[in-house]
């Protein structure tokens, strides 16, 4: 992994569980926390919709172990956002007609929802702890800085419903890959020395096969990033992720209580089939996309300065920034091409990677003769895009 600075030269104040907390683990949790009273706010103050109710119903029956009524499809989002309202209201698996409307508790708003905020959390976490290793504080800071003012990332964060989590497990899937590639140069036992590591990779091919199962397009990008990283070790690198894979298929084979037909319905129930590339063809596709990013105007603006100085500058064209913008970029064509099968979700999985990809680039430019200039430019697009998002809170 590319390392520009060493992280955490500066002399903690405490450590707490072995970590050091200083002056940067203080500034990005507070952070973090802006990033949870956001999204505690829509949290609260948004009602419940239709089909986050549904979530809540699907996970209630396959808690009754009635999975025969249950939509086998989606099961970790449901049981999540069940487990969350265990004791509180209505309980829909008690009814002999699993449909039947019943009024739900205002306490059911932030409770149900609470699993998928603390998600949001990690991911903040993962995504400042690997901008900040590859590319220092600076680039920690512009990448969770982007993050926690996202209106899209904070509005899937604080509802039920599966992006936030198929995003945190596809960071990891990738981030833990190259992770992994690291530790294969030192003289120690493949498998018995990257156990962590091995778990890491698995639960997070399990978290995001399961939130979404486009994503098992991921896993190959993952081990071709290993195999790249230490052609000198392939055969460690398949041991290594062979395992990571068995253990995220017994975990998938567990969340679906050892049942294979309802594991296999994860996959057939979707439109494998639907890939369409004459979709680049069409207006709309390219409609679509712009409305999406021009929900993040900042956001736009900068990766677009970060695409212009990638393809103009030779300096950022290293592996840590091009690692993040190649998988951006397959997420970005898997989302136009399979519309059904991930379309706007994946869109939004890939915000973590186009956040590191203009963290490294940007922490390039503040190191160059006009770090002035672009600090100023930097400056003002990120808090005119905290700002925009601080204003839509407040006119929710």
């Amino acid at each position: 992994m590319d390392q520009k600075v060493s992280a955490g030269r500066l002399k903690p104040y405490a450590v707490i569980f072995g970590l050091p907390i200083g002056v940067p683990q203080v500034f990005a949790g507070i952070l973090l926390l802006a990033f949870f009273a956001e999204c505690l706010w829509i949290s609260i103050r948004t009602p419940l919709r239709a089909n986050e109710i549904a979530q809540i119903q699907q996970g209630q029956l396959w808690l009754a172990h009635r999975s025969e009524e249950a939509d086998a499809r989606s099961v970790l989002v449901p049981l999540l956002a069940a487990i969350s309202v265990i004791g509180d209201g209505p309980n829909f698996a008690d009814s002999s007609d699993s449909m039947t409307f019943r009024p739900t508790p205002r306490s059911w708003r932030w409770r149900a929802r609470l699993p998928f905020v603390l998600i949001g959390l990690l991911l903040g976490a993962s995504l400042w702890y690997v901008s900040r290793r590859l590319f220092g504080n600076p680039g920690g800071f512009i990448a969770l800085t982007l993050y926690v003012f996202t209106p899209p990332l904070l509005q899937r964060s604080a509802t039920v419903q599966p992006s936030i989590i198929a995003a945190w497990g596809a960071f990891g899937v990738i981030f833990t890959s190259i992770a992994v590639s690291h530790t294969l140069y030192a003289p120690r036992e493949v498998v018995l020395w990257n156990w962590k590591r091995i778990m890491l990779l698995g639960v997070s091919l399990a978290l995001s096969i399961a939130a979404q199962p486009a994503l098992v397009l991921l896993a190959p990008v993952g081990l071709a990033y290993l195999l790249y990283l230490v052609p000198e070790r392939r055969r460690a690198s398949l041991i290594i992720f062979a395992a990571a894979c068995a253990l995220a298929l017994v975990l998938l084979f567990a969340l679906y209580r050892f049942h294979p037909a309802d594991l296999a319905s994860t996959f057939t129930g979707f439109g494998w089939r639907e890939f369409s590339p004459a979709l680049f063809a069409r207006a709309l596709t390219w409609s679509l996309v712009a409305i999406f990013f021009f929900r993040m105007p900042g956001v736009m603006l900068l990766l677009m300065l970060a695409l212009i100085a990638y393809a103009a500058w030779k300096r950022p064209r290293y592996f840590g920034p091009t690692a993040a913008l190649i998988v951006w970029a397959l997420l970005m064509v898997a989302g136009v091409t399979l519309p059904h099968l991930g379309g706007y979700n994946l869109f939004l999985v890939s915000l973590a990677f186009a956040y590191v990809f203009i963290a490294g680039v940007l922490a390039d430019l503040l190191e160059t003769h006009q770090a002035g200039l672009v600090l100023g430019v930097l400056a003002g697009m990120i808090l005119a895009h905290a700002m925009f998002s601080v204003l839509g809170l407040s006119r929710m």
